[in-house]
């Protein structure tokens, strides 16, 4: 979950929201609606349909009913400063996922990327998912790279990556799936062409969509957020 920091500096955003609507929906990962929605417009492929037929309920279902008053927060728990993934309701089935850097001892929760009506994005380049993948601590590594994917978009990343989403995506979404259907899957959710570079201290890019461009989050953000997303983990020693 957020602190309540970072909670009110989300929230803050929305009119008339308490922070009260966000909650740990970590037990999110055993329902496979949510594995559902986290393909839902990215890809068309055989896999993506066997995905939707396995799901009993409505994709649209959730453990609370949709509106304005739950919306999970998934924290991936990679270290003192973090991401989340946020899932939002609005009214009149408004909602979306934002994917929010919470930059350790600053009680800020900075969006980089959202998956909505007038979304906006990327917010993450290769390396930087992959280090939250590795040093995360909510569910697995390959749920982790699954609910990443929207958030990433990098020219640079290598021909492997797509071949470590497909391995994700039979692991988590679909076991029958064979290695074809789910490397095809996997060529579309990173079927992006953001390219990366980096300009005094800060990794920014060059998607006009992307708040991490120049010109996006004021240049400071920008440095913050880099050093947040590359921020060595914890020594468990310290706590020893």
């Amino acid at each position: 979950m957020l602190d309540p920091d970072q909670a009110a500096d989300y929230t803050g955003r929305y009119a008339d929201v308490d922070p009260s609507v966000l909650y740990d929906g970590a037990r999110l990962l055993e329902r496979p609606q949510l594995w559902a929605r986290m393909l839902d417009g990215f890809a068309d492929t055989d896999l993506v349909a066997s995905v939707f037929d396995a799901c009993t309920e409505p994709v649209e279902s959730r453990d609370e009913p949709a509106g304005p008053g739950r919306w999970p927060v998934l924290r991936f728990g990679a270290g003192e400063s973090d991401l989340a993934m946020i899932e939002w309701h609005g009214h009149d089935h408004e909602g979306g996922l934002d994917y929010v850097v919470l930059p350790a001892g600053t009680g800020r929760c900075l969006s980089i990327a959202s998956v909505e009506g007038h979304g906006w994005g990327p917010g993450l380049s290769w390396p930087e998912a992959l280090r939250l993948v590795d040093r995360g601590r909510l569910g697995t590594p390959a749920q982790r790279l699954v609910l990443l994917h929207p958030a990433i978009s990098d020219r640079g990343a290598p021909p492997t990556a797509a071949d470590l989403l497909a391995d994700a995506l039979i692991a988590v979404c679909a076991p029958t799936a064979t290695p074809v259907e789910a490397r095809e899957t996997a060529r579309q959710l990173l079927d992006r062409s953001a390219r990366w570079s980096t300009e005094d201290g800060a990794l920014i890019c060059d998607a006009e969509s992307s708040p991490r461009r120049p010109g996006g989050f004021p240049p400071e953000d920008l440095v913050l957020i880099t050093r947040a997303l590359s921020a060595n983990p914890p020594d468990p020693r310290r706590s020893a």
